[in-house]
């Protein structure tokens, strides 16, 4: 059984990214980035959309403007003095108040699950892919046909895509071990300040643990002891998903729709709006 690589998440570190060494960490991901306006952009979704690496680094509207003739869609936030300019917003899902966040600011029943995941579950920082590389995949694959918000990946490209994480000490990896068993992790990484939350995966059968609640929780406290984080985002509001928001409702998250500007292609924006209207609505704030 792998406890290898592996330290209690009480003394978990690592280093905060800079915007360009995330730019150089995407680029070395295999994503598209190209430098516009003093940022860094990488492309997301389809060919041709760009956003800033740093989802919330707050641009001028002098930036905030099409990183490169041939996207045929962008978007942007902008800087607080220049929210007049938005033309839209980014449902962002963050704490409303990282430094203070402790268990009275969850629901009373998470609170209670949190009690419980905390005698059933060893929360550790994966400080090496041994762990991952033996339980991983096989957690990813379950998680995912349990939700089925993305296509499972192959293990040869699990295996490749999780060296991401010890090629530096810039990611966090929280894992809950269940009798010394993988029962799941999530990933998550610090820019300038803001925390963001990336990748979760549970088994099926360590959901009763409340693993989930564990591991949400134990990442806040990591980042609360930065000092120079001020802010963590779980996500963006999948209001498609009743039982999700409810989660991140009791684990004292808010939606924060943040001011942004945005352009695309009359054809593109038309399809997407009425054949994925929750993908156009996480990605304009739009209805």
């Amino acid at each position: 059984m792998v406890v290898q690589q592996v330290r209690d998440a009480s003394a978990a570190t690592f280093d905060v990214f800079t915007e360009k060494e995330l730019a150089e960490h995407r680029r070395q991901e295999g994503a598209r980035v190209i430098s516009h306006g003093g940022h860094y952009w990488e492309q997301k979704g389809a060919p041709g959309f760009f956003q800033p690496v740093h989802l919330l680094v707050r641009l001028t509207p002098e930036e905030a403007t099409r990183p490169t003739p041939l996207s045929w869609g962008y978007r942007a936030a902008l800087a607080p003095e220049a929210a007049e300019a938005a033309n839209g917003t980014v449902p962002v899902v963050r704490l409303p108040d990282l430094e203070s966040y402790g268990p009275d600011c969850l629901s009373s029943n998470r609170r209670n699950k949190l009690r419980k995941c905390q005698r059933l579950v060893q929360i550790v920082q994966v400080t090496g892919p041994a762990l991952l590389a033996e339980q991983g995949y096989d957690t990813v694959v379950d998680a995912l046909a349990r939700t089925q918000h993305k296509k499972p990946p192959t293990r040869e490209s699990y295996l490749a895509d999780i060296q991401k994480y010890f090629r530096s000490f810039h990611w966090c990896v929280l894992a809950g071990l269940i009798d010394g068993k993988l029962g799941g992790y999530l990933d998550g990484f610090v820019v300038d300040g803001i925390a963001y939350g990336v990748n979760a995966y549970y088994a099926t059968w360590a959901l009763p643990t409340n693993i989930s609640t564990g591991l949400v929780f134990e990442f806040a406290q990591i980042c609360r002891r930065f000092g120079n984080v001020h802010t963590l985002v779980g996500g963006l509001d999948a209001r498609e998903v009743p039982q999700l928001r409810q989660f991140k409702d009791d684990m004292g998250f808010v939606v924060d729709p943040v001011p942004i500007k945005w352009d695309m292609n009359a054809l593109a924006q038309t399809f997407i709006r009425w054949h994925r209207p929750h993908t156009y609505y996480r990605l304009t704030g739009e209805a």
